[in-house]
């Protein structure tokens, strides 16, 4: 195996949003035999960067659900944005729909804030480990691109504002990724696809390369790589469809296959 690609959130973490002892060990153990562990998150690179720090090692990332993909000395692969002005117009459609929602602009290292609902923003932050830089949308007019637009919403409103922003935005790409956030991101971006890129970057065939995930947004991911593996958390459907099961991000599922098949 020369490649090992990990979601994040309910997969690398438990429940405590940390990478336990044994699978760090697990990961140190891969990382000083030549293989990459390589995190896979809707997370920005800041928001990533603490959880490779934490465990010691130093590796390629894939952020924003791959549409921000870093090599594993900073450089970037790959970037997939929306333009400005669209970015724009999403957060000003948010303000004017409801006080009670907040939109979050993500480019890069960079995450902006609006200053509505920060109540929501400020749950994110803790969550992540790291602050927001709050903005009105007349303060970010330099802004030339954005890899993600983050809605939050009260999670009785979610679904009626997912379907107003997929009535009036077609062409992009845009998910129910919790029961109150919203994810905002340029049309074809997904886990396979950044994972394929990054193991053509590093001259790996998929067939050395092994995933490990929890939930269906990373189905593409798990069925891209040469061997995918479910977390014991996910949901039935998902373990059916890729058959090979670990234990669960609270009893270091992770850790029990890189043992078991690698080290």
């Amino acid at each position: 195996m020369k490649i090992i690609f990990s979601d994040i959130d309910g997969t690398l973490l438990n429940h405590d949003h940390l990478v336990t002892r044994e699978t760090q060990q697990a990961i140190r153990a891969c990382a000083a035999k030549n293989i990459y562990f390589v995190p896979v998150s809707a997370r920005m690179p800041e928001a990533i960067q603490p959880i490779m720090d934490s465990i010691g090692i130093t590796s390629p990332l894939i952020a924003y659900n791959g549409a921000l993909i870093q090599a594993q000395d900073g450089s970037v692969i790959d970037s997939k944005t929306m333009p400005a002005d669209k970015v724009f117009e999403i957060c000003q459609l948010i303000e004017k729909e409801d006080k009670s929602l907040a939109w979050n602009i993500y480019s890069y290292q960079n995450w902006f804030s609006s200053h509505q609902a920060h109540n929501l923003v400020r749950n994110e932050e803790l969550v992540v480990g790291l602050e927001s830089q709050t903005r009105s949308l007349a303060e970010l007019s330099s802004l030339n691109e954005a890899h993600k637009v983050l809605i939050m919403c009260p999670p009785e409103k979610t679904e009626q504002v997912l379907n107003k922003l997929k009535e009036q935005f077609p062409e992009l790409s845009i998910a129910r990724s919790l029961p109150h956030l919203i994810e905002i991101m340029a049309t074809g971006i997904d886990k396979g696809q950044a994972v394929t890129t990054l193991a053509t970057y590093y001259d790996v065939p998929m067939a050395q390369t092994m995933a490990f995930g929890d939930n269906y947004n990373d189905l593409e991911m798990l069925e891209t790589v040469g061997q995918g593996v479910v977390m014991g958390n996910a949901p039935e459907p998902l373990k059916e469809c890729i058959g090979k099961v670990t234990l669960d991000h609270n009893h270091d599922g992770i850790a029990r296959v890189l043992e078991e098949e690698i080290l």
